[in-house]
């Protein structure tokens, strides 16, 4: 049989026609002198094995992040737990609480001019060794940080007697939220200030209060509100302590 060539050139043309209309990628181009060896996009493949992977990575991050959060929530649970056992270990030794919530409930019942019993060791021994009056000592303690252990100020003023880094370090002080610390730092910093004054209680307490600079340029205590204040607080809670000792 014999084929017709214009039959077949334009059988080619019209299957062309159609792969071009139908965008078909990866296939030969079909043109009227024949098939063609390239592609029409080398983009094709065939179904992709990086799909079901990539999915299973998603699956897999999302899992971790969920293991994450369910992990943190039980580290917080736990340290909280622990804390709580803490606070009731010091209960039972005596010892005063780490956190000012825990301080408050604490220290509601007790007198208002008595130190709380878990600071009481602490005071009178600091007091003893700075040669100061424990009623002072725990006067001062009290308007400080009302006996928190880890108060702060906004200033940034740390622990019992807030102490400012800096003052801290040059008494000795590591670790200023440390109650023991503290308070041997500040005890010795009111014995220095009472000895630079000749023991005038009220220059002592506005050098604590506003910095022995800010007393020696005015002479005495600075005319600064707070700092007054402060002064007239701690002496009048003084005295009461010394006129009402509490029973034994």
């Amino acid at each position: 049989m014999t084929v017709d060539p214009m039959i077949v050139s334009s059988s080619f043309s019209q299957l062309g026609a159609v792969l071009d209309a139908s965008g078909t990628d990866g296939v030969s181009d079909v043109r009227a002198d024949g098939w063609r060896a390239t592609s029409r996009s080398s983009s094709y493949s065939s179904p992709s094995v990086a799909d079901p992977l990539a999915a299973l990575e998603q699956q897999f991050a999302t899992f971790m992040k969920q293991l994450s959060k369910q992990l943190s929530a039980l580290e917080k649970r736990f340290t909280q737990a622990l804390g709580q056992l803490a606070r009731q270990y010091q209960s039972a030794a005596g010892a005063c609480p780490s956190t000012s919530a825990s301080a408050s409930s604490e220290l509601e019942p007790v007198a208002r001019h008595a130190v709380p019993r878990c600071y009481q060791n602490l005071v009178s021994d600091a007091a003893r060794r700075h040669e100061l009056d424990p009623n002072l000592l725990s006067a001062v303690i009290r308007q400080e940080s009302g006996f928190h252990a880890d108060a702060v100020s906004k200033a940034g003023a740390l622990g019992l007697m807030q102490l400012m880094p800096d003052t801290a370090r040059s008494l000795g002080v590591t670790n200023p939220l440390d109650p023991q610390q503290n308070v041997e730092g500040g005890s010795l910093l009111l014995r220095q200030l009472l000895d630079r004054y000749h023991g005038r209680v009220d220059l002592a307490l506005a050098a604590y209060n506003a910095g022995a600079g800010a007393v020696d340029r005015y002479g005495g205590i600075p005319p600064y509100a707070e700092t007054q204040s402060y002064v007239k607080s701690i002496l009048s809670s003084y005295r009461s302590a010394a006129l009402n000792p509490p029973s034994a």
